[in-house]
């Protein structure tokens, strides 16, 4: 595989975003290396997120709106559906991708074919800008994710995540919390995924805060203990099923006083 027959649809599912959409958009098109097309799905939005959007000058933006709301996961699913191009690479509508994230994922997808999945670690808006260093071909190579490590903990984000788009794997719809990790982890299971410790995505919020009120993060708690259950289900695993609820809700505990202290 080379570098130039890889070509990268970018997704974006957005609901009221009219105050972040735009960086969001802006920070495909600034890429070193720019994507083939930008699909951005807005989900029944009320506010002025469509008139943000048509202001942007670019061919590249394809624009398709939901007549009701369905959720992010439903939107993806969209998006992955239109998408042309032989790569997938996700971005929520508040947060943006360093501009050499491209250019840096290709490289390494083209140097290693057995790459079906990609994904990377990421910063915040709030953080300084990285930059990586001249010799990171060499010195950020990527190391495989197992399903066990995925399990124990998600390193990655959505937007942290490109897939091959002959993978075949969808969100789960039925899932509102934690299908980000169920996503994930179900693309471990079937194609593994390589990782590079390398920021080449900014968050507008930190994950599993869902704007930091408790009752959201019972409910993402929820949602994992609810990709557990399926996991062992399909893989045969109905037994360690207590085990992972144990699991998770001593996680939840744990998450649960540092926020209380901080």
């Amino acid at each position: 595989m080379t570098e130039n027959r890889i070509s990268f649809s970018v997704v974006i599912p957005v609901y009221n975003g009219e105050l972040f959409i735009a960086d969001a958009i802006e920070s495909c098109l600034r890429q070193t290396v720019t994507p083939d097309e930008i699909i951005v799905i807005d989900d029944a939005s009320t506010d002025h997120t469509t008139a943000v959007i048509k202001k942007i000058d670019s061919s590249l933006v394809v624009y398709r709106r939901n007549e009701r709301n369905r959720g992010p996961s439903f939107c993806r699913n969209i998006g992955m559906q239109l998408a042309k191009c032989s790569w997938i690479a996700f971005l929520d509508a508040d947060d943006i991708f360093h501009p050499k994230k491209i250019e840096i994922i290709r490289f390494y997808i083209s140097h290693n074919q057995n790459i079906k999945a990609i994904g990377h670690s990421f910063n915040f808006v709030s953080e300084p800008l990285f930059v990586p260093d001249e010799s990171w071909q060499q010195k950020a190579l990527p190391s495989v994710i197992t399903v066990k490590q995925m399990l124990v903990r998600n390193r990655m984000v959505t937007p942290s995540l490109a897939v091959a788009g002959s993978n075949g794997i969808l969100f789960n719809e039925s899932m509102s919390y934690a299908e980000d990790h169920d996503f994930i982890l179900r693309t471990t299971e079937k194609f593994g995924i390589w990782f590079l410790d390398m920021p080449l995505c900014s968050l507008g919020r930190i994950p599993l805060t869902a704007g930091g009120m408790t009752n959201n993060r019972w409910k993402m708690r929820k949602g994992e203990i609810n990709m557990y259950i399926n996991y062992c289900k399909r893989n045969g695993l109905t037994l360690a099923i207590p085990f992972f609820i144990i699991f998770s809700l001593l996680k939840h505990a744990k998450n649960a006083l540092f926020y209380r202290k901080g």
